[in-house]
């Protein structure tokens, strides 16, 4: 056993099941996000204030988005309905995301590194449930049993009800649970939840790779 890798990822033995979070943890489609959202915005004759919306778009739930998008075009003078624009802007995302998009550095090795140990792992985002298609449709046989999407009638990230429901999908304690994270609200949901929480802006995926077998630097 990998003890070091372990140990940096401040578990004591192999995790009952790996959570990851999706946009700026595996993949990184925040830009696009974000790009999509100002022109939809835009185009629907809305104002998009840089200092407060991206806040109010990353990271949050279905709900959160589309909300934040309708506000923004009510700032102009219009009226919009929320759920269209978002699903403009997610229909930009899929394109994008089944074109071909780079696994972040070191996730790629990491997911084996659990599949390989029999480990089971799934995707929780607030990204709908087409967009989690499209990743997992292009990832060749991707590791994840199941997935929690934007789309389950659920409380979003900040709420751990995400974690919460992707470990009881995998079928085990959220305790004992190894989340992977990005945004200050994905990384408020999952230490709710109770599971240990790796946040890869603090300690980015790549700086893991030396603890895996085979590098020479892991203990056993």
């Amino acid at each position: 056993m990998p003890r070091t890798l372990l140990r940096e990822l401040g578990l004591e033995s192999m995790p009952a099941g790996v959570l990851w979070d999706m946009d700026g943890t595996i993949i990184d489609t925040e830009p696009e996000w974000l790009a999509a959202s100002i022109a939809v915005v835009e185009e629907h004759g809305g104002i998009w204030h840089p200092d407060e919306d991206p806040q109010r778009v990353l990271g949050v739930s279905s709900k959160d988005h589309a909300e934040a998008l309708a506000d923004a075009v009510r700032r102009g003078g219009e009226e919009a309905d929320a759920w269209e624009l978002f699903d403009q802007v997610v229909a930009h995302i899929e394109e994008h995301i089944r074109a071909g998009v780079p696994l972040i550095p070191g996730a790629g090795e990491l997911l084996d590194f659990f599949q390989e140990n029999g480990v089971p792992q799934a995707l929780v985002t607030a990204s709908p449930r087409n967009l989690v298609q499209a990743l997992v449709d292009g990832i060749p046989h991707h590791p994840f049993t199941t997935f929690v999407s934007g789309s389950d009638d659920i409380p979003g990230k900040p709420n751990p009800a995400p974690y919460l429901l992707g470990a009881s999908r995998l079928g085990v304690d959220i305790e004992k649970c190894l989340a992977f994270e990005d945004s200050m609200t994905g990384l408020a949901a999952a230490r709710g939840s109770g599971a240990t929480v790796h946040a890869v802006t603090e300690r980015p995926l790549a700086t893991l790779l030396e603890y895996l077998p085979g590098s020479g630097n892991e203990a056993r």
